[in-house]
């Protein structure tokens, strides 16, 4: 690939990331209150999270199956595919909408966890585009422009469904995806080099729907540890904005602010961090962020107030823009090319799978107990996933040299 094709490689994914980043997050604040408005208790909105989130069943599914396939036939039609089920997807939230039936989420739902197919195609190109030594910087490139737009959008989301109802945020959302689709369509350029193009060796997929839970050798350690976190995390937080608006009466717009603070924080601070990781290594940002994790839950537990809330949502983004880059650069700076976009998918699918019951116990623990027993529950595990982490997780190599010593041991777990 050249040089000229590799930047504008990564100027098309930040403007993809930009365009997410955009329609994600005025649904953000809409999204958690629209569903429990439409009748659906708490357990129900967790379990449609557990479903279709971005660590959720279906998602853990087909990501196996995307990575493998982006490895076999490359990375952007994958990529493309994102799009296309997300403008069905949006399709069925308007029905829900427009027919005031939650049913009609179930396959929207769906339809969105089976779109993130791309996210091991997508995570292997951004590997492929950059040397080594700058993934950390690449990813957070990809992350701040995906951040950008939600500073000012969750508010501006919230402000549209609070005075027109949530119908005009899918429609802009619709339009929104198109413009993404056409983007990559047109500018995206292909990074892997398919060999006798044209046939997939289909016998194989058996095999790999079989290693999904049977994590690689050499990588035992890090899918436990991150299976552990993603199970944690999925207690409480991803329940959050229902809760709140559910227990406190917060409204769209103030959930959109939470959200705009939490965006604005990632974004400022994600490219700094992003080169702290670079220069010091992985493992230390995943045990710094889980750590930073036990003060964050402790605030939720204890604060009732919007303002307060609401800088502890700020907080909550440097939490994630210490954690994403250090956890996509380890992953990708531990497998070899040719096995990334299936070992992204394979990790994606095992925390998916491990972490998929979470937010449906969240949901019953609220509905039976009130808003502090899922954030309990929340605080009470992340000392097991520090744990997890500080033990089991290893750094990858510093070199792309060393994957070539390291393949053929890792040939057995793959």
């Amino acid at each position: 690939m050249e040089q000229q094709e590799t930047n504008k490689n990564l100027s098309v994914i930040a403007s993809s990331a930009f365009l997410t980043g955009l329609f994600s997050s005025m649904m953000q604040a809409v999204w958690q209150p629209f569903v429990l408005s439409l009748g659906a208790p708490m357990s129900t909105l967790g379990l449609l999270e557990g479903l279709g989130g971005g660590s959720g069943l279906v998602s853990a599914l087909i990501q196996p199956i995307g990575g493998w396939l982006a490895d076999r036939r490359g990375r952007k039609l994958f990529i493309a595919l994102r799009s296309a089920f997300g403008l069905l997807a949006v399709c069925f939230y308007l029905l829900a909408a427009i027919l005031h039936d939650w049913h009609w989420l179930v396959p929207g739902v769906i339809l969105l966890g089976a779109g993130l197919i791309a996210r091991p195609a997508e995570s292997s190109l951004i590997a492929e585009s950059v040397h080594i030594s700058r993934r950390g910087m690449a990813y957070s490139v990809q992350i701040a422009a995906w951040m950008i737009p939600g500073v000012f959008a969750p508010a501006l989301g919230g402000f549209i469904a609070g005075r027109w109802g949530v119908a005009p945020v899918f429609l802009l959302r619709l339009a929104l995806e198109g413009l993404q689709l056409l983007i990559i369509l047109r500018f995206l350029q292909e990074t892997l080099r398919v060999e006798n193009e044209g046939t997939t060796p289909w016998h194989e997929l058996p095999g790999v729907l079989a290693r999904i839970v049977m994590p690689p050798k050499e990588l035992r350690g890090l899918y436990w540890a991150l299976a552990t976190d993603a199970f944690v995390w999925g207690l409480g937080s991803t329940l959050l904005f229902g809760m709140l608006s559910q227990s406190y009466g917060f409204t769209t717009l103030q959930l959109g602010v939470m959200s705009g603070l939490l965006s604005g924080v990632w974004a400022l601070s994600q490219l700094p961090i992003g080169r702290l990781v670079d220069r010091y290594g992985c493992k230390p940002f995943l045990v710094l962020s889980e750590a930073m994790g036990i003060l964050l839950t402790i605030g939720w537990l204890f604060s009732k107030s919007f303002l307060a809330f609401a800088i502890l949502h700020g907080y909550f983004g440097l939490l994630a823009a210490t954690w994403v880059p250090a956890q996509q650069a380890l992953l990708a700076n531990s497998v070899p090319p040719q096995q990334r976009g299936e070992a992204i998918g394979r990790l994606s699918a095992f925390r998916g799978l491990f972490a998929f019951p979470a937010p449906y116990i969240g949901g019953l623990l609220y509905d039976r107990f009130g808003f502090q027993a899922p954030i309990l529950a929340n605080l009470l595990g992340i000392p097991i996933a520090l744990a997890a982490i500080a033990a089991a997780v290893k750094e990858p190599p510093p070199t792309e040299q060393d994957f070539t010593a390291r393949a053929a041991e890792q040939a057995e777990g793959f």
